[in-house]
């Protein structure tokens, strides 16, 4: 018996032994990859479970806080912040290892006690859950404009009804982040969410008053005077009222460091009432034109006639105000004397500029003609003033040139005096109205015959009825008014330039320009005068002209005759290079005898 009781007592222990030994085999031996007895993760038990179960333990925790969002109480509103906006998440698979690791980190026998106290009691396992502050912070400003939208008012100054108004800075708000991330991602770590009231902070404007007064006090200095801008040289003025330049007036938040309310007047506002005005300091470009020039020749005598010569007078480009520049000298003078002077600038330029003129040239005299007469006569004051109206004129290539249109009928209003026309078939004085210029046919005659040895196209002349010893047979022309007249095309290249000249007993017509070269001679065979002109390249175009007399007091010439130019009338100026010649063949013009003279005012004789 004695034996049995020893045998029995040592016999439990070893049994006590063996049964503590079966169940840490069974738990942790054979079963490794479970997690241990009394082992929980975010309040749920997982023991026995795998790592995979416990890891779906935790992400169904993550999914609930995930879903779960978090109100937000900003400046008396509520809104609700996402936790999927802001980088909630949990490690899922860490925090399942972590609870596998539970009671076995130290040796055999340490993990064995544990064994055994994990029947009398419980372990936890923390699941740290991790958010995105930055996100937060983004996420909560966002919210913030809708829940409070007050930001700072950094003052302006405006125009209301034509009234300047000063708007001072106030302050705004907006939600202190460094104090509201910490209370939310506080609040997202578990499932316990109360709403949160995020504290506020106010937002200093940028401008202060002093600023506002300052820009303020500049506003009126650039409003309260009118403006008055002139152009250099010129008297008209643009004016800006001070209810002109209020509107023009503008201001704005110059952000910089400090920033700045700055005040001014609006260029395009100023350059736009400006133009209203600004014609009126245009000044219109002057074209090239053309004057004779007189200068001793250099090696002549003292008592030497002077040298005329063809000169340009050059164009002069146009003016205009500088449009641009009108802001800063607005602005400069609103704050000055309230007046300003606009530079001018190039504007339009000439139509007909020193280089086109230039590239007529060279110049100089065409032709001359000079035809003779007593002194002292009545004609000759009429002669006289006709040269004087028509010296000078200029005809451009292409153009026509009429006496007439150039000099107007002959009145006594203008200087014109009575003398001999001819009337019904005879020279007569001084009743008639046609009296009035009498003489002045033989103006026509002189420019005739000069536009005759120019070897310019003639458009329209008509000899007198009655031949008068002092023209050329033919080769002259009459004038009245409105008709008969003398009318000739410059169909050179280039201008003519007409001068006039006389003496007390003659009167000449020069024409000065370039007509390319051409030479001109007449020869007269009875009642038909011919001209024949001789080209730069050597081919020769002949005209003719027939004229029979009502009256003839000349016999007339039975051979022909050639009467060339004088020997100051033909060209002393080279052709242009390149020149285009008329037809060669012979070009014949009739005209058609008068038997009467006309009833209008007429030159006569």
């Amino acid at each position: 018996m004695r034996r049995f009781i020893i045998a029995t007592a040592l016999a439990v222990p070893v049994v006590v032994m063996l049964f503590v030994a079966a169940g840490y085999l069974h738990d942790e031996v054979i079963a490794p990859d479970r997690v241990s007895r009394g082992v929980s993760v975010v309040g749920v038990d997982v023991s026995r479970y795998t790592l995979d179960e416990t890891a779906a333990v935790v992400t169904a925790y993550e999914q609930q806080l995930v879903a779960e969002p978090v109100e937000l109480v900003i400046d008396g509103k509520t809104v609700e912040l996402d936790p999927q906006d802001v980088g909630l998440d949990i490690d899922e698979v860490a925090v399942a290892e972590e609870a596998l690791s539970v009671r076995r980190k130290s040796g055999i026998t340490s993990n064995v006690s544990a064994w055994g106290r994990s029947f009398l009691s419980s372990a936890s396992v923390d699941a740290p859950v991790t958010v995105d502050e930055e996100a937060i912070a983004t996420v909560l400003e966002e919210l913030s404009l809708t829940a409070i939208n007050k930001p700072a008012y950094d003052g302006a100054i405006k125009v209301e009804n034509g009234e300047i108004i000063a708007e001072y800075p106030q302050a705004g708000l907006r939600v202190d982040l460094d104090a509201a991330v910490p209370l939310i991602a506080a609040q997202l770590v578990g499932l316990d969410r109360d709403p949160i009231e995020i504290p506020l902070m106010p937002i200093e404007p940028q401008i202060t008053d002093a600023d506002v007064d300052a820009a303020l006090a500049l506003a009126k200095a650039l409003t309260d005077q009118p403006v008055r801008l002139r152009a250099s040289g010129q008297t008209g003025t643009i004016l800006f009222t001070p209810a002109g330049l209020v509107s023009a007036l503008r201001s704005e938040i110059v952000v910089n460091s400090p920033a700045v309310l700055t005040v001014d007047l609006d260029p395009d506002v100023l350059t736009e009432i400006a133009a209203r005005s600004l014609d009126q300091f245009t000044v219109p470009p002057i074209d090239a034109t053309f004057e004779l020039a007189e200068t001793l020749p250099e090696d002549g005598a003292e008592d030497a006639e002077p040298v005329k010569t063809l000169e340009i007078v050059p164009s002069i480009r146009g003016q205009k105000a500088d449009l641009t520049a009108i802001p800063d000298i607005v602005e400069a003078a609103a704050l000055g004397s309230g007046t300003g002077t606009i530079p001018m600038i190039d504007g339009d330029e000439a139509e007909f500029s020193t280089a086109m003129a230039e590239a007529m040239g060279p110049f100089g005299e065409v032709s001359s003609f000079t035809t003779y007469h007593p002194a002292g006569q009545s004609r000759v004051t009429n002669i006289q003033l006709l040269a004087d109206e028509i010296r000078g004129a200029i005809v451009m290539p292409d153009e026509q040139f009429s006496v007439n249109d150039r000099a107007g009928e002959r009145t006594l209003a203008e200087g014109y005096v009575r003398a001999g026309a001819i009337i019904n078939g005879r020279v007569q004085c001084c009743d008639s109205k046609v009296n009035i210029g009498g003489g002045t046919s033989q103006f026509a005659t002189t420019f005739y015959n000069a536009v005759f040895f120019g070897c310019y196209e003639d458009v329209f002349h008509q000899p007198h009825s009655l031949y008068f010893s002092r023209y050329p047979y033919v080769r002259e022309a009459t004038l009245g008014w409105p008709m008969p007249d003398v009318i000739f095309k410059n169909d050179s290249e280039a201008v003519v330039y007409i001068d006039t000249t006389y003496t007390s007993t003659s009167i000449t017509v020069t024409l000065y320009g370039n007509n390319g070269g051409r030479t001109c001679t007449s020869s007269t065979e009875g009642n038909t005068v011919t001209r024949t002109m001789t080209w730069p390249d050597g081919s020769v175009t002949q005209q003719h002209w027939e004229w029979n007399y009502r009256q003839p007091t000349k016999e007339e010439p039975t051979t022909t005759t050639t009467t060339e130019a004088p020997h100051d009338t033909t060209t002393t100026t080279e052709a242009p290079t390149t020149t285009t010649a008329p037809p060669t063949t012979t070009t014949t013009t009739g005209a058609t005898t008068t038997t009467t003279a006309p009833t209008t005012s007429g030159g006569g004789g």
